[in-house]
């Protein structure tokens, strides 16, 4: 009868210890760490969202690069945001607002649009679109109007148009700015 080599018992006792420390590291409880409390609980890459209004029809699309859920609030931060405000009743187009950040909040009735803030009509040509640029908007989700105490300005064609307070309704195409508002018009030379 042959006798084991060594090296062959050293090999079955160095698998033994470690199939024993595998099994204890399997069974040992994993430790528990603290809730947290700040920031994003979960994120989402590229999102896409379709808000819906009281009837059941389309108000908004919204897509950015990133969708954080924040944990402290329960608000959403929606990075490099890109709303559609649909066309309401009556309306043949809506309009696209971009802005650096969307942070919708839990009644998720309001949006706040943080950064710089711009809105134009959708299908529109280039030589008869206005934009409405501001910063920090308060959007108001059900009645689709926009407010801000930021001073903005609105151009057109052959116009421009500055203000330092302002509300835009959506639904209605209203503009009112109040405040300082300076009006400046250049026609066309011939």
């Amino acid at each position: 009868m042959r006798r084991a080599s060594p090296t062959l018992w050293i090999v079955l006792v160095l698998g033994a210890v470690l199939s024993g420390l595998a099994s204890w590291s399997m069974q040992r409880t994993l430790p528990v760490s603290e809730k947290r409390t700040q920031g994003a609980d979960h994120s989402l890459i590229q999102p896409k969202a379709w808000l819906f209004d009281e009837q059941g029809l389309l108000a908004y699309q919204a897509s950015g690069t990133r969708l954080d859920h924040l944990i402290e609030s329960g608000d959403y931060l929606l990075h490099n945001a890109h709303l559609i405000v649909e066309p309401s009743s009556g309306h043949a187009d809506g309009w696209i607002i971009d802005a650096e950040q969307a942070r919708f909040l839990t009644h998720r009735k309001t949006a706040l649009l943080a950064g710089n803030v711009s809105a134009q009509r959708q299908h529109v040509a280039a030589e008869d679109a206005i934009t409405i640029t501001a910063r920090d908007i308060i959007l108001d989700l059900a009645s689709r109007t926009a407010t801000s105490n930021e001073p903005m300005q609105v151009k057109g064609r052959h116009w421009v148009s500055q203000s330092s307070v302002f509300r835009a309704d959506f639904s209605s195409e209203q503009l009112t700015q109040e405040g300082r508002v300076h009006d400046r018009h250049e026609p066309p030379r011939p």
